[in-house]
């Protein structure tokens, strides 16, 4: 097996400042071509094809049926949808020899869309579930974190057809439930956020996350509901008493230009929201939507109100005011500014410390998150502009949509995030690791296949776990000390080592990296010693067997 490992250096193993990327990289998994762009080698290999099994199983569940979609894309749709100006400078295009213009798909909307148009022409032949597992590209600005901010990257998604938008809704929780099922078997600890649905639009959106300090994402979460969403979906609950803050908001052009205003009236301390706002006020694409405070006013003050405030009334302006804020104040301004131009709703950005929206007396806390999966209901967003419509109870009805995103690479990466602690190597979830054991001969011995065999006997929950997941550590080229750290650095939950011990009296060493292992200090009569990360024990070969039975009983996820 092609396996470039290569030896931490003296400082990263001192301070443990080596990033995930640079683990991975160091033991083999992924080599960088370019800025954003990566080569899985074949260990990264094994650890996506599990993956992809997974999903692959949980799709078809729900009737999901696996297709093949063109990377290379013509605009036309993208620009009939939109989706060619919301995108903006993340799309890849180029021009063939025609000089026609083509792109890179990040995502697959438009063309399944007109894929379906053209083949399906009547509601009995709805609802479809189509996906795919493929490379999508994005010209990030700042390619960073390898696999998880990259310009090219693995892909699932699924897109789902039905006739009603009852239907339609009926799908996103199913299809909510196969996700749920999916990172349930890939065994890394997630949460699931109500989020902003961003360029791809619809009303509805979930995001599935890993919680880990290393994420980009700020989730705000009640522990007393489990409410949870994205910083820049979350609602909460403030007091309408005291100050509020006017916000003057500026829509700029791509060349810094205002072309137009708005006031925001929020609760003092408190900052706006754009990505809600936007959502009821339309920004184009190049343009740029900036607050800054303009005054601060006494939460019951109602004289000269819009003087106050600063708003003046025109076409290109509106005045959004928070629900939270008094209802006397409220009351005031609508009483002022035409419907059209006044938008009453929650413009401000929740934070930690606030009370839960849902349940009223929790109270939000903030973690870190990865982003590893996107599930949307698009309504008609892209079967308006498309014209997919269907004859359906005597009316002409356009076909309500859903994407469901889930990042296969992103994963990887995600992964190796959340499970490298201690600094000393990787310790994959038991479903995605590339290969769940490995034996170290530390000396030539013939008894490897006897190991070997002993592994394969092992039974958890009725199946033989290692079967087709056990790797020889044969590269007796190396020293031991290098062999030995490969095996920590490469993440096998499972390690087998032939030394002294087995020369003598036939006790094998076994190392177990096993994520969310409490270990007691006895296994199967065996004494076991470890520091919470990684564990430790001499065990008879004759033994090993019921040993890595018993260690493992309960780690690996039943599929239900």
């Amino acid at each position: 097996m092609l396996l470039p490992t290569q030896k931490a250096t003296r400082e990263q193993t001192k301070d443990n400042s080596a990033s995930t990327a640079d683990i991975l990289t160091k033991a083999g998994y992924i080599h960088q071509s370019s800025a954003g762009i990566y080569t899985l080698m074949p260990m990264a290999q094994r650890v996506i094809a599990k993956i992809e099994a997974i999903v692959d199983e949980e799709m078809q569940r729900v009737g999901g049926q696996k297709m093949t979609l063109p990377n290379l894309l013509p605009p036309e749709n993208w620009k009939k949808s939109g989706h060619w100006d919301s995108v903006g400078e993340e799309l890849f295009s180029l021009k063939d020899r025609k000089k026609s213009t083509l792109i890179l798909g990040p995502t697959h909307e438009e063309e399944i869309t007109a894929t379906v148009k053209h083949m399906v022409h009547s509601y009995r032949r709805y609802p479809l579930r189509l996906y795919q597992t493929a490379r999508k590209f994005r010209d990030e600005a700042r390619p960073r974190a390898g696999l998880l901010r990259g310009r090219e990257f693995i892909m699932k998604d699924l897109y789902s057809f039905d006739v009603s938008e009852q239907s339609a809704m009926d799908t996103f929780y199913t299809m909510e439930a196969a996700y749920r099922r999916c990172f349930d078997r890939i065994g890394v600890p997630y949460a699931v956020a109500e989020a902003d649905s961003g360029s791809i639009g619809g009303s509805m959106s979930k995001e599935f996350h890993f919680v880990n300090s290393a994420g980009e994402d700020t989730l705000l979460e009640c522990k007393a509901c489990g409410y949870t969403a994205n910083e820049e979906r979350a609602c909460s609950k403030v007091s309408a008493e005291g100050e509020v803050d006017i916000y003057h908001g500026n829509v700029l052009s791509e060349n810094g230009t205002v072309v137009r205003q708005c006031k925001a009236v929020i609760p003092r301390s408190c900052q706006p929201n754009v990505i809600k706002i936007k959502q009821v006020w339309p920004v184009a694409a190049k343009e740029k939507l900036e607050f800054a405070l303009h005054a601060t006013l006494a939460g019951n003050e109602t004289e000269n109100l819009l003087e106050s405030i600063g708003y003046k009334q025109d076409a290109h302006s509106c005045l959004l005011i928070d629900t939270s804020i008094s209802s006397q104040m409220a009351n005031a301004v609508k009483n002022s500014v035409a419907a059209e131009a006044l938008y009453l709703g929650d413009w401000r950005l929740a934070k930690a410390g606030d009370h839960c929206v849902e349940c009223q007396h929790g109270v939000l806390e903030a973690q870190r998150a990865i982003e590893v999966a996107h599930i949307f209901y698009l309504g008609d967003k892209y079967s308006k502009p498309l014209d997919l419509c269907v004859r359906y109870q005597d009316q002409n009805k356009f076909v309500q949509m859903g994407c469901y995103g889930i990042g296969i690479s992103r994963i990887l990466q995600a992964a190796a995030e959340c499970s490298n602690a201690d600094g000393r190597g990787l310790r994959w979830p038991l479903s995605i690791a590339p290969y769940l054991a490995t034996i170290v001969p530390l000396y030539k011995t013939d008894r490897v296949s006897e190991l070997y065999d002993k592994l394969l006997n092992v039974k958890v929950n009725g199946k033989q776990v290692f079967a087709g997941n056990i790797a020889v550590e044969d590269r007796d080229y190396l020293s031991a000390g290098f062999r030995l750290y490969d095996a920590q650095l490469l993440g096998f939950p499972v390690t087998v080592v032939l030394g002294k011990k087995f020369k003598q009296t036939s006790e094998v060493e076994v190392q177990l990296r096993v994520p969310l292992l409490e270990a007691p200090q006895q296994i199967a009569g065996v004494r076991v010693e470890g520091d919470g990360y990684e564990y430790r024990a001499f065990v008879h070969v004759d033994k090993l067997s019921e040993f890595l039975a018993c260690a493992l009983k309960g780690q690996f996820k039943e599929v239900p």
